[in-house]
């Protein structure tokens, strides 16, 4: 059987102590201040058999925040309430809190029958019981009638509790180690010690983890669970992991054992807060409320997104923290007011780490998605411009590949190596379509538009680029030409007049004497536009761009490379000098024109001198 933690619940003098000693013959109340003043101030932590624990969890209002991290993860509460009290304050704050933190399964004892001998009373409380109940996912839970001296109802108790816990399915397996710590203390001759119950993965004896707000690496020298030593422990397990290379600063209540590389603190998240149906506090911007997040507390302020939060009342919020905190996406937590400290309101994360400028953040916020399928949809149709992979995502949101892409299966595709929907393929194609067509339209002349100018002026990532750049390829959309991107359907039209203009500028390139020609010797040809028939005859197969500003005819260009194929009849190297004698060209034309040989491998320079390339 998987192991399973029940945790106690329920206003202070009610006997949660005393019971969970019945049940397990542990005396959970071991400070020596807890026994001092009769009560629980500590979590304390007993074995019911081999596979069930139960923390017990102070009642006093004083120690909420313990009892809060007692519970935090919990499969199962064992609800505590007196039969010579009934449901009293702390009762229903508790009942709040393990349903605010998403416990499913309970179990209710009765104690102090014994002190009341009155059956009547006693269906009396139990209904009162019942119809606290009612509107909880609590409602049909089990009520068991107890005492503890004389001992009445705590066999029947135990199997109730045993039963429970069988059914119990444990869900949240994140895919990682996740440990959130409850207890930190240093044992002579092994180091650091860490208690918590497992609530993702598992770890093994040897492996790495990293203690979490701090980021302190350790390796786990050993484990315990239930009193026994074990080479691992995993989901749903109680473990106590001796760890090297952690001080005692380096792990404390509220911090967490996890593996390596799936979380980071944050001091900022956007959670959905839901207000309690009887609370007489508001929510308000700029708040300050004290958040329970697993085993941690920390101060924070809440900006809402909304309007002001009232009883039963929710809405999307953003919370600045005092203090780092580990939170993974779709925890819950607790809100407590500041002062006097109250129960107000649960939550969900919805977003540990949201970037951004901070009016970027609160429309984000105000749009999120409580629901997780809608809300991860959000966040990859967010980031349709720069994609990321299934395994990416996965990360991101915490949970495994295989539950995301069963999760969101319908809604999107894997293309390449990336996660997408079908409508942002769609979009991408035509973006780049769009592009396109609005570049030949305004640069009538141009035959494509290069591929850097392209991606830059499309804002998409290299690998998404290359993969829309791809699909439209394939389809026949586009086209490449020389060193970029041109709708396969565009073709060059000139008017007679600029066709002239262009055959002009054609003649002046083949009858210059330096071979090649600068913009500012065509200009008195072809004027401002001498630039745009330039590409024209370049499209066309007519001219060559040199580099800035310098041309020079295909024909004269072949003239230059015929003369380099007869040198290298009679020789192995071409010297600057030497290439000046062949062409007649001055130092100005015969650089630029030897840089672009070079580049395009009709030579190949060692040093000063030039070999003969590939393509001669």
């Amino acid at each position: 059987m998987t192991q399973i933690v029940i945790g106690t619940a329920g206003h202070i003098d009610h006997g949660k102590t005393a019971l969970v000693k019945a049940l397990t013959g542990t005396d959970t109340d071991s400070l020596a201040q807890e026994k001092a003043r009769g009560m629980t101030i500590d979590l304390g932590f007993a074995f019911l058999n081999e596979n069930v624990t139960i923390i017990d969890v102070p009642g006093h209002e004083k120690f909420i925040r313990n009892m809060v991290a007692g519970v935090s993860t919990i499969h199962v509460a064992l609800l505590v309430i007196a039969a010579d009290d009934g449901i009293m304050p702390q009762t229903r704050e508790h009942l709040q809190i393990i349903s605010l933190l998403g416990i499913q399964k309970a179990v209710i004892a009765l104690t102090k029958i014994d002190l009341m001998q009155d059956n009547d009373w006693l269906d009396l409380v139990e209904e009162d019981i019942r119809d606290t109940l009612q509107k909880t996912s609590f409602k049909n839970s089990p009520i068991i009638r107890t005492s503890i001296n004389p001992e009445s109802g705590i066999d029947s108790l135990k199997r109730t509790l045993v039963e429970t816990a069988s059914t119990v399915q444990l869900i949240g397996d994140r895919g990682f180690f996740r440990m959130q710590v409850d207890r930190v203390f240093v044992k002579t001759g092994f180091g650091l010690v860490t208690t918590g119950t497992v609530i993702s993965g598992e770890i093994h004896v040897g492996e790495e983890v990293v203690s979490l707000p701090v980021g302190k690496k350790s390796k786990v020298r050993g484990i315990q669970s239930h009193g026994a030593n074990v080479s691992s422990v995993q989901l749903g397990d109680r473990a106590a992991v001796n760890v090297s290379g952690l001080e005692k600063g380096h792990a404390w209540r509220g911090s967490e054992l996890v593996a390596q590389g799936y979380l980071t603190p944050t001091r900022k998240l956007i959670a959905h807060v839901t207000m309690i149906p009887s609370t007489e506090w508001k929510l308000k911007p700029k708040q300050r409320v004290r958040i329970h997040l697993g085993t941690s507390e920390v101060l924070g302020r809440v900006t809402l997104v909304g309007t002001v939060l009232r009883e039963n009342e929710n809405g999307n919020c953003i919370i600045a923290l005092e203090e780092p905190i580990v939170a993974a996406m779709d925890d819950r937590f607790v809100v407590r007011s500041y002062s006097p400290m109250e129960t107000i309101a649960g939550g969900v994360v919805l977003d540990p780490h949201p970037q951004g400028k901070w009016r970027e953040i609160k429309s984000w916020a105000k749009r999120l998605h409580q629901t997780s399928v809608d809300r991860y949809m959000q966040f990859i149709d967010r980031q349709w411009a720069n994609p990321i992979s299934l395994y990416g995502w996965s990360n991101i949101f915490h949970i495994k590949s295989c539950d995301l892409k069963e999760i969101v299966s319908s809604e999107i595709i894997e293309q390449g190596t990336y996660c997408v929907t079908k409508k942002n393929i769609e979009a991408s194609k035509n973006m780049v379509v769009d592009h396109l067509r609005k570049y030949h339209k305004e640069n009538p002349y141009r035959s494509f538009i290069g591929t850097k100018v392209l991606q830059d002026n499309l804002q998409f990532s290299s690998g998404w680029f290359k993969e829309v750049i791809t699909l439209l390829k394939v389809k026949g959309i586009i086209k490449n030409i020389e060193s970029g991107f041109a709708l396969t359907d565009y073709k060059i039209s000139m008017s007679d007049s600029d066709r002239k203009k262009a055959e002009m500028v054609l003649s002046k390139l083949n009858i210059s004497e330096n071979l090649a020609v600068s913009i500012s010797e065509l200009t008195g040809i072809g004027g401002t536009a001498v630039l745009k028939l330039l590409h024209v005859l370049k499209a066309e197969g007519k001219a060559m761009e040199i580099q800035s500003e310098l041309w020079m005819s295909t024909k004269n260009f072949i003239t230059v490379t015929n003369l380099l194929k007869d040198w290298y009849k009679d020789h192995d190297k071409l010297t600057v000098p030497n290439f000046k004698d062949v062409t007649n060209l001055t130092r100005k034309t015969a650089i630029p024109l030897l840089e672009y040989l070079d580049k395009h491998q009709w030579t190949i320079r060692t040093g000063n001198e030039r070999l003969k390339g590939d393509k001669l």
